[in-house]
């Protein structure tokens, strides 16, 4: 959840580049901003449209990259939210766009965001009320979109994870999408990577930014584990090695969501850190998958 890296010099990235996975790579250098427009995915699979205002008025950050796939689809698709991490403070959509295409090759319609961070207007509780403005932004596309808008997950990594658990699990009504308030789009399913859950037994330093003025109550409200009563079927995934957010938060937050026999999952990655290296990536997409499949009841074409 760290802030990204400053840029290396040109000949170490080049060095590293060949052991490093694409969304690591990018993790390296300043996230680049794609002009708006339709960018060719991979030949056959998916387009990509990027910077899309999920509010209005629309701004500079609160935008999102759709990647739709080509083939035609014999029915309304499932869909995903994807949410970037950073610590809150830092990261961009485009640092996480390898699992967005994965996802769209497989046949769902995702929507990758950014949101507002720390020290720019992005604390808690911003930071949620932007990505359920941008649940209710893709659940009013599903025509446009061609989206089965009962069929939307929210998947993310890191303090990505984070929101992504707020969103499935919180139903507090004093959390509304500030641009459509009478929405009422909920994800109906999880996949977290890493994410904290737990903030009272879990504080830090990037916490108590994350929720400046409202860090009293924001220990509470902005920590899922509050909300695990009225959580939706997740599947977590957690390295044994990570040492930025212990995989004591994934167990703990499965346990209380099968305590209250709400479907949970748990991969747990041996010697994996925050952040997966190319194999640990592969068993993460693969078990995303699997796990949407089902939830979704979706077959790919």
């Amino acid at each position: 959840m760290g802030m990204p890296l400053q840029p290396l010099r040109k000949e170490f990235y080049t060095k590293i580049r060949s052991i490093l996975t694409s969304d690591q790579l990018r993790l390296l250098q300043p996230a680049a901003h794609l002009p708006a427009g339709p960018i060719q995915g991979d030949p056959g699979l998916y387009n990509v449209t990027s910077n899309i205002p999920y509010v209005k008025p629309p701004d500079a950050v609160r935008v999102g990259d759709v990647f739709l796939p080509k083939n035609e689809a014999k029915k309304l698709r499932p869909a995903v939210l994807y949410i970037h991490g950073g610590g809150w403070s830092g990261g961009d959509k485009l640092q996480s766009s390898d699992m967005p295409k994965a996802l769209a090759a497989h046949g769902f319609v995702v929507f990758n965001i950014n949101y507002r961070l720390v020290h720019a207007g992005g604390e808690f509780p911003a930071n949620f009320l932007d990505v359920k403005d941008a649940m209710a932004f893709l659940a009013s596309k599903s025509d446009e979109w061609k989206i089965d808008k009962t069929k939307i997950a929210v998947m993310g990594g890191s303090a990505g994870a984070h929101l992504a658990m707020l969103l499935g699990y919180c139903n507090n009504p004093k959390f509304k999408a500030q641009h459509y308030p009478q929405s009422i789009a909920r994800p109906i399913a999880v996949v977290s990577y890493y994410g904290p859950c737990d903030f009272v037994k879990g504080r830090s330093s990037m916490v108590d930014e994350m929720l400046a003025k409202d860090a009293v109550a924001g220990y509470v409200d902005a920590a899922p584990i509050t909300y695990a009563k009225t959580a939706v079927p997740t599947l977590f995934v957690h390295g044994t090695r990570d040492d930025v957010v212990s995989i004591r938060h994934s167990q703990k937050m499965h346990q209380a969501l099968l305590d209250h026999r709400i479907r949970a999952e748990l991969l747990i990655l041996e010697g994996a850190g925050h952040g997966f290296a190319a194999g640990d990536w592969l068993k993460a997409k693969d078990a995303s998958i699997k796990f949407l499949d089902s939830v979704f009841n979706f077959k790919a074409d």
